[in-house]
């Protein structure tokens, strides 16, 4: 007969509210090796999933990790450059920027593409593609650049650099929030080539 008696304790003082349950378990002479072990396995490892879940949901709640004072959300046709990226590999901003210097955030709006951000959703279906058009830009006091969240409507899938942010979020408020700040938004990619094309028709 098994006996188990659960006490809480703070296991880890480095992850705020993390507590683990500690079993004291007394085995009965008829308890074998191989049934304790599983035993403790198995406890081990539900230990291990809720101490990932809280470094996870720590980690979204902190991002991008470094302090920012401006956000500004881009609408680009990505297409328009070598990679899809709105940043390239030579850190340059990617050429198909349809919106200029982008739209500027106010202190509410901010908030609220933290939450939605950071606050992760029930499992969405998507495509496999990614042909983002918009980006959310974050910026220092310095003015350079401390993250930046890259979103494609088209496929529902978001990229954050750097990762952190949960892989599903309430994409709805993502679009709207761009309503609300006048970007252009559509569909298809086309939708995006022909604005770029317009745009640079007017410089």
């Amino acid at each position: 007969m098994l006996l188990i008696r659960p006490q809480m304790t703070d296991l880890n003082s480095n992850i705020p509210g993390l507590q683990t349950a500690s079993f004291a378990v007394r085995m009965a002479p008829t308890m074998n090796r191989k049934s304790f072990l599983q035993l403790f396995c198995c406890l081990l490892m539900g230990a291990t999933l809720v101490s990932c879940a809280g470094t996870n949901s720590q980690s979204a709640a902190n991002w991008p990790g470094k302090k920012f004072t401006t956000v500004r959300a881009f609408v680009y046709d990505c297409d328009a450059d070598k990679t899809v990226g709105f940043f390239q590999k030579d850190g340059k901003v990617s050429k198909g920027v349809i919106n200029g210097t982008g739209a500027a955030l106010n202190a509410g709006q901010v908030t609220q593409l933290m939450k939605t951000l950071t606050t992760p959703t029930p499992r969405q279906a998507h495509t496999a593609c990614f042909i983002p058009h918009h980006a959310f830009v974050f910026y220092g006091a310095d003015g350079g650049v401390v993250g930046h969240v890259e979103v494609c409507f088209t496929c529902d899938i978001h990229r954050s650099f750097p990762a952190g942010l949960p892989k599903h979020v309430n994409m709805t408020e993502l679009w709207n929030l761009l309503g609300e700040l006048d970007v252009a938004r559509g569909e298809g990619r086309k939708f995006y080539q022909d604005l770029y094309k317009r745009t640079c028709n007017l410089r």
